[in-house]
């Protein structure tokens, strides 16, 4: 009893800490680095109020937009679940969930965190504060793709930026690069300041790519995180890249990247799943 008590706990402090880090990021930490490099370093790279200042203005407008809309909506669009009446015609590939205490259709599984089943439950998101599954994993992954899109846009003109401050100073600078935090701290200025930006900036651009072409690789193949430790080449769920685009996407799949507003009705529940392959 006392345990699982204990396990409750943790599992309600892991959700708290995962929302205020949510709201961090919404509220903190994307408008200060999108304040930094539009009033920052693109006044001090490009000429203001010209042709080109407002291309790039725009540029970072729309991906900004993007980055925290499709946030909101895939920390919203729920996959898990709970409230939802699970019928089909066809229950051949459910199986029992001994925690949930309730049958669930294939793809689905249990979080520990969230506990409870998600739909194509594909992992937990911790940016999200809940699981990707069926009904959010298009916003997942055009959040990583604009973030990534976004830290590679901004390194370009970081480094024009940067370019104006460094000295070579005997492989102080390089230290700094290395040691960015404690540079910071120690040495405090605008220098160090920057430098530590643009180390972040690279680290988070790193990161967020790893993750969509990772994701976006088991999307074209048809397949989530739990399935590609049994993924075979006659994957029974892979009906092809463009039918995998559109499971993901929904019907108006080359649209969605324009906004998250963009109504794409996805082609099934995710309850029921064919099993034929159908590669064209």
């Amino acid at each position: 009893m006392i345990i699982q008590l204990e396990s409750i706990k943790n599992k309600k402090l892991k959700r708290v800490i995962e929302h205020i880090v949510y709201l961090v990021i919404i509220l903190i930490l994307i408008p200060s680095f999108f304040y930094f490099e539009l009033c920052i370093v693109l006044p001090a790279v490009v000429e203001q109020w010209t042709f080109q200042y407002a291309v790039h203005l725009f540029c970072a407008t729309f991906l900004l937009y993007n980055i925290i809309s499709n946030m909101i909506y895939g920390m919203f669009a729920s996959s898990s679940i709970k409230g939802r009446v699970l019928t089909s015609s066809n229950r051949d590939r459910w199986t029992i969930c001994s925690v949930c205490e309730c049958m669930r259709p294939p793809r689905a599984w249990h979080c520990n965190i969230c506990d409870i089943c998600v739909l194509k439950r594909d992992h937990h998101c911790a940016f999200f504060a809940c699981c990707v599954g069926y009904y959010n994993h298009r916003y997942f992954i055009l959040f990583t793709m604009y973030i990534f899109i976004a830290m590679v846009y901004a390194f370009y003109f970081n480094v024009k930026f940067l370019a104006q401050f460094i000295t070579w100073n005997h492989g102080l600078t390089l230290m700094k690069f290395i040691f960015p935090l404690a540079s910071f701290i120690v040495d405090y200025g605008n220098e160090s300041l920057y430098v530590f930006l643009v180390v972040i900036n690279v680290i988070v651009g790193i990161f967020t790519g790893f993750l969509f072409f990772y994701h976006m690789n088991n999307l074209l193949k048809g397949r989530v995180v739990p399935e590609t430790k049994h993924y075979t080449k006659d994957f029974v769920y892979d009906k092809g890249w463009k039918l995998n685009l559109v499971e993901v996407f929904g019907a108006k799949w080359y649209l969605t990247w324009i906004s998250p507003f963009v109504d794409s009705p996805l082609p099934g529940n995710g309850i029921d799943w064919d099993v034929e392959n159908k590669h064209k």
